[in-house]
């Protein structure tokens, strides 16, 4: 949902949420740059940043999550973990969580910003806030081989499909 009153030429900016930020957020934020940069609509229109709960700051993304952008032709190498903070969730005009569990953790970080939490397949569904059950979390893959990462990046490029269909929509009914 764009921000009420969202002027024409201020940029909506997105924040993706996991727990270290070391793997699925970053895909995410890769997936999600990809995707905006090839959209007629949204392209220069949106801003992404990604975060973790639970963050060790400047943290490489791991290698399974490094390599399985590189096999979808993207690049993550250079991403360092970032913490998610109040300041942060102030930044964003949409914040995705992975799944219900960091929505909690981001409740408690950041009570005041609690409207724009929303799960990433949720929000790309049309279920706004916290879902009733666990069905519209990601996959973690953290800690798992090769063929894990891969599920959770197909998961991740279905979800961010239907994010970029949503907002494209949303920003043509706004213009």
């Amino acid at each position: 949902m764009w921000p009420p009153g969202r002027k024409k030429n201020k940029t909506m900016n997105v924040l993706f949420v996991c727990t270290g930020n070391t793997c699925r957020s970053p895909m995410a934020e890769t997936l999600m740059d990809d995707a905006v940069d090839r959209s007629r609509i949204l392209h220069g229109e949106v801003k992404i940043k990604s975060a973790g709960t639970f963050a060790c700051e400047d943290a490489d993304p791991t290698e399974e999550a490094v390599r399985t952008m590189e096999e979808m032709g993207l690049e993550l190498e250079g991403h360092g973990a970032v913490q998610f903070t109040a300041e942060l969730a102030e930044w964003a005009d949409i914040i995705l969580a992975m799944g219900k569990e960091q929505l909690e953790h981001m409740e408690v970080l950041a009570p005041e910003e609690t409207g724009k939490m929303h799960t990433l397949l949720g929000y790309a569904q049309g279920v706004l806030g916290e879902p009733a059950t666990s069905s519209y979390d990601i996959m973690d893959p953290f800690d798992e081989g090769m063929e894990e990462y891969r599920a959770c990046a197909q998961q991740l490029a279905k979800a961010v499909e239907l994010l970029v269909e949503r907002l494209e929509h949303e920003f043509e009914d706004k213009a």
